[in-house]
């Protein structure tokens, strides 16, 4: 069978990005590409309530317009480690959001998340919070680290340096940390509509 031809606003958004700069671009998830915020995962009945930032949705697509982008996901998830939910239902949600996204036209090349816990952390929770100790470790991949997001440029086969830019949207002080880590540029998105994303970086 023939490929279907591309309708001409595609050929004319491909032929844009063949010299464009390379953009990758760092998401958090709760809080930034979707409005749920706090241990999103925990209730059967996600799937129902998931809301996404059509902000940052509408953002993302822009960006495809002018870069060459490498779009990943990075997700600190120690609801895990609380046991509210499992790694399995993690998974269940981010390929999820991925096919709803893929609808939209968004491609994300990468997931990565990170179900584990501090243990520095988890020993000061102790009188409030119970954790699973197979997920409390010394040291964890959690953002502010930029572990997960070296292992997602592993598995892509990219290294950081052959970017013209990095661009990391988050809403949360690790985000803010983990750009600085990677020397990239952050952008807070809290409150931030499509306009106010398109100035702060375009």
């Amino acid at each position: 069978t023939t490929e279907p031809p591309m309708s001409t606003t595609k050929i004319i958004e491909y032929i844009k990005t063949i010299d464009a700069p390379t953009l990758l671009v760092v998401i958090d998830r709760d809080g930034t590409l979707i409005k749920n915020n706090e241990f999103f995962g925990r209730n059967d009945s996600w799937m129902n309530e998931l809301e996404f930032n059509k902000e940052i949705v509408n953002y993302l697509s822009y960006l495809q317009t002018k870069y060459k982008t490498t779009k990943v996901i990075v997700t600190n998830q120690a609801g895990v480690a609380q046991g509210l939910f499992t790694c399995q239902r993690v998974e269940e949600i981010n390929k999820h959001i991925h096919s709803q996204l893929a609808l939209k036209g968004i491609t994300i090349d990468n997931w990565q998340y990170c179900p584990d816990a501090d243990k520095a952390y988890t020993e000061a929770q102790k009188h409030k919070l119970t954790f699973d100790s197979q997920y409390v470790k010394e040291q964890t991949k959690r953002k502010p680290s930029p572990a997960m997001l070296y292992d997602a440029l592993q598995q892509l086969n990219k290294d950081i340096s052959s970017f013209t830019t990095v661009l990391v949207l988050g809403d949360r002080e690790e985000d803010e940390g983990l750009a600085k880590n990677l020397k990239a540029k952050f952008m807070d998105v809290k409150g931030k509509g499509y306009e106010e994303l398109i100035k702060g970086f375009s």
